[in-house]
């Protein structure tokens, strides 16, 4: 009978330790899924993942996103960070090699290569991968997602930019007339509406200062390098009062689309530059000056005019901001051809899908979906918030109406390269996957939009402008943009080897080889050279091009229709 108690006891103790063994096991099994299934797609053993991230979309530091502060919290949060490598050189040609050698980094912005990469199968579908892991990022891009897609019905790219209202800024971001401050102070604060009032103002300060600082003063230069040669190509478009809808005016009631490079829009503006050149106050390194070159030049103080975005030459507008002497920053200019002309500088509300990121082939299918959970905690408003407003306390106050704004010690906090570079604001604020507009509390997205900080973000320069001008921010000079639902027509996919995506090269080619031709022509050879290039370009499939176009925003307004 002992025995018996005892056998019994044995096998009491040995099924206990059983059932305990069963149950932890199950509570271990249950935490590891939850940690799979979390958001931020964290790891339960705390290892950290880099991937490499090829950004085309300019210069900068290669740098890790793990050594910002902002960078730094996502790796802790989702056990994930990227190696980012900047463009130096031609961007068609470092993409072209990735996709000779099929060899991509895991994450990649290739700009104007976008669609060639997509031809050659280098960017993976992101549909599956967004439903199944990326709530965040189906909340954020709403009704755009259908722009996203491809006409396989794919999505490839995730673009920044994702509207959530219209709100004005208080600051240029896009494109502008500039002209230097210390040039508009010594002629009485003019106030140019006109292509002819503008390079009128040039004219007249380089006659009275043919040189500065030692050196000959440039009158107006212009960007021309690699795939920026938009930036000279663009103006006919803007200068007619249209918005920056690319190589292609829309009619707003026949939603037609119309290439402007042989209108007479495009040759008033070459017989312009053509006028100027013969006046001495062309750059004649525009069309040899790379990008960096480009931004010493308006840097270095010779340069009075230019024409460029905002975004574009911000680089060397907050280092000028930041000298000690306000006169050596630029003021911008809404000009048109004529004064009945309303500009459309300001950018509508509207959406591009591409160029933006996508995630290659060189991504297994859990670095996949590892990348696609980092992107969708990205987009969550609190990490929106983050990234563009940084830390409440440090970046940023809150009021008792819950109003975000910022001290006129955090304003030049934030303003400081160093500090951006540091913190991330540099590395996140764009080109990742981003809203603009409204946040749902009501504060602005961007905190120049905010018109708490807008008021302090003027110094005593600002304010000397401001108030010659009679206005109270930069952008009041702007008229209002009227509704496009289709902006920005640029954004097209345009399949790799079609009639319009020869048309685009093309078009290319011929602007960088004739344009110069044109303007550094005697005057007496203007219409000669105006008309050459005109019959070549009645050669290219330009119709194609625009009917490529035409369908897309056609597509798009029905889209936006729908959505209503």
């Amino acid at each position: 009978m002992r025995k018996q108690f005892i056998w019994l006891l044995s096998l009491f103790v040995a099924l206990l330790f059983v059932v305990t063994a069963c149950s932890d096991d199950s509570e271990d099994t249950l935490s590891n899924e939850e940690g799979s299934d979390s958001d931020d797609g964290e790891e339960e053993s705390g290892e950290v993942f880099t991937y490499n991230f090829f950004d085309a979309s300019g210069p900068g530091e290669d740098i890790n996103t793990s050594e910002t502060t902002i960078g730094k919290m996502f790796e802790e949060e989702t056990g994930v960070n990227f190696d980012i490598e900047h463009i130096v050189g031609d961007v068609n040609q470092k993409i072209g090699t990735m996709i000779a050698s099929g060899e991509y980094p895991e994450l990649l912005n290739a700009e104007q290569s976008t669609d060639a990469v997509i031809d050659a199968g280098g960017f993976v579908a992101l549909n599956d991968l967004i439903e199944e892991h990326a709530p965040n990022i189906k909340k954020m891009y709403g009704p755009y997602l259908e722009y996203m897609k491809r006409d396989d019905g794919n999505i490839y790219i995730i673009p920044s930019g994702a509207s959530h209202g219209y709100v004005k800024p208080a600051n240029l971001e896009q494109g502008a007339w500039w002209i230097k401050r210390d040039v508009l102070k010594e002629l009485g604060y003019p106030q140019p509406k006109t292509l002819d009032e503008y390079f009128g103002i040039i004219e007249e300060y380089v006659a009275e200062n043919p040189q500065i600082d030692g050196a000959n003063t440039i009158g107006f230069t212009a960007l021309t390098h690699d795939w920026r040669f938009f930036a000279l190509s663009n103006q006919p478009n803007h200068l007619a009062g249209f918005p920056n809808d690319g190589g292609i005016m829309i009619d707003m009631e026949t939603l037609e689309a119309d290439a402007y490079p042989d209108n007479p829009e495009t040759e008033r503006w070459l017989k312009k530059l053509n006028d100027i050149n013969d006046k001495g106050l062309f750059d004649q390194e525009s069309f040899t000056q790379n990008f960096d070159e480009y931004l010493a030049k308006i840097t270095s103080g010779r340069v009075v005019g230019f024409f460029d975005y905002r975004w574009q030459v911000g680089q060397a507008l907050d280092t000028l901001s930041e000298d000690e002497d306000p006169y050596n920053d630029y003021m911008g200019f809404p000009i048109v051809f004529d004064e009945e002309i309303t500009d459309q500088y300001l950018d509508p509300v509207g959406f591009a899908a591409s160029p933006g990121l996508g995630i290659t082939t060189a991504a297994s299918e859990e670095d996949q979906i590892r990348i696609i959970k980092f992107l969708d905690h990205i987009a969550k408003e609190e990490s929106q918030k983050l990234i563009t407003w940084g830390k409440e306390g440090e970046t940023y106050e809150i009021d008792d109406d819950g109003r975000y704004y910022r001290t006129e010690e955090q304003i030049d906090t934030t303003s400081n390269t160093e500090f951006r570079d540091s913190f991330g604001f540099s590395y996140f604020e764009w080109g990742w996957p981003r809203m603009n507009g409204l946040y749902e509390d009501g504060n602005a997205v961007e905190p120049p939009k905010q018109p708490e900080v807008a008021s302090l973000m003027y110094d005593d320069g600002d304010k000397e402008f401001l108030e010659a001008y009679e206005i109270e921010t930069f952008t009041e000079l702007f008229a209002e943009p009227e509704e496009r639902p289709w902006y920005p027509a640029w954004d097209t996919p345009i399949e790799t080897g079609s009639p319009a995506q020869l048309y685009e090269q093309q078009l290319d080619d011929l602007m960088k080889r004739k344009f110069p031709e044109i303007i550094f022509a005697s005057p007496s050879e203007f219409e000669s050279q105006w008309n050459d290039f005109k019959s070549s370009f009645e050669t290219l499939p330009y119709e194609e091009y625009e009917n490529v176009i035409t369908e897309s925003v056609k597509r798009k307004v029905e889209i936006h229709e729908q959505a209503q």
